[in-house]
C-alpha cells in the first residue's frame, strides 16, 4: 500500500488531530520507501521490538508507546540506538497513544468492555455503555452498566485468565454482586473519587500507585488492576486486523512485554 494513503487514513480514522496528548502521535519516523507491504504491531518502541521489526522484514511499526512525547528528544543513548535501527534498515514508526484508548472501534477500553459482554453472552438489552469523564477535552474511557447482577469473581475467573490479564482485585466495598464497571486506561486511579461519586461499584485500571490506592480504600471503591501492557495488548489486534481487511496488508504483531 502507498506509505502517504496509509498515513492520511490512520491519521483520520484515529483523529489525532483532535488530542492534546503528551505523545507526538502521527509519524515519527519516515523511510526512503514509497510502499508499505508489511506492517509490524505492538505497545512500546523499544530496540528489541524495533530489532523484530527488521527480523520479519516490516516496512512500518505501529505503536502505541512511540518513540518522542512532550519534550523534545535528543537522539542520545537508548533514543539513538532505538532510531538507529530504524533508519539503518529503512523502516518507518508510527505511534498512537490517547486516540487509541479512545477509540470507538479499536481502541483499549472498548476492546476490553466488548470483550467482557462477549464472553458473558451478555444481549444488547442488558446492558448499556456511557462515556466516563474526559481527559484533556476529550472521552476516553467508558462504563459499562448492567440491568442483572453479576458475580465478583467473574471479573478474575474466567475473564482476566481468558484475557491474560493482571488479576489484582482489591474489595474494599465487600461487594459480592455487581451491576458496574468503569474502564479506565493507563494510571488513572487519580479518578476513584469520581467513580465513587457516580456509584460505580468496580474502577477498572491499569496501573496504580501507593497513596492513589489508600484514598480508594478510604472511599471504599472496589478496584480492579488489569496491568498497564496486559490491557494495551488489545489494540494491537483490532487494529491490525481492520488495516489487513480493509486494505489487505500483511501484518505482524511484534509484541513482548520485557
Amino acid at each position: 500500500m502507498n506509505k502517504k494513503e496509509l498515513i492520511n487514513y490512520l491519521d483520520e480514522y484515529l483523529k489525532i488531530s483532535d488530542f492534546k496528548d503528551d505523545s507526538k502521535n502521527g509519524l515519527q519516523i519516515d523511510n526512503g520507501r514509497d510502499e508499505v507491504k508489511k506492517l509490524g504491531f505492538a505497545v512500546d518502541a523499544n530496540t528489541y521490538i524495533f530489532e523484530k521489526a527488521k527480523q520479519e522484514w516490516c516496512d512500518m511499526v505501529f505503536s502505541h508507546h512511540g518513540l518522542f512525547w512532550w519534550y523534545e528528544q535528543i537522539l542520545t543513548w537508548i533514543p539513538y540506538k532505538r532510531a538507529k535501527i530504524m533508519l539503518d534498515n529503512d523502516i518507518c514508526s508510527y505511534a498512537c497513544h490517547l486516540p487509541l484508548d479512545a477509540h470507538p472501534e479499536v481502541g483499549n477500553n472498548i476492546g476490553l468492555l466488548r470483550a467482557f459482554i462477549n464472553i458473558f453472552w451478555i444481549q444488547e438489552w442488558e446492558y448499556e455503555i456511557e462515556d466516563f469523564w474526559e481527559y484533556k477535552w476529550q472521552t476516553i474511557w467508558f462504563w459499562l452498566r448492567l440491568k442483572h447482577k453479576m458475580h465478583v469473581s467473574n471479573l478474575v475467573t474466567p475473564y482476566a485468565e481468558r484475557m491474560q490479564l493482571l488479576k489484582r482485585f482489591y474489595n474494599f466495598w465487600n461487594k459480592t454482586y455487581f451491576t458496574s464497571i468503569a474502564f479506565v486506561s493507563g494510571w488513572a486511579l487519580s479518578e476513584v473519587s469520581e467513580a465513587k461519586e457516580k456509584d460505580y461499584d468496580i474502577f477498572v485500571t491499569w496501573e496504580w500507585v501507593h497513596h492513589e490506592m489508600t484514598l480508594a480504600k478510604e472511599l471504599e471503591q472496589c478496584i480492579l488492576i488489569w496491568g498497564h501492557y496486559e490491557t494495551e495488548k488489545i489494540w494491537p489486534k483490532l487494529l491490525a486486523y481492520h488495516l489487513r481487511d480493509k486494505f489487505g496488508i500483511e501484518i505482524e504483531f511484534l509484541d513482548e512485554k520485557y
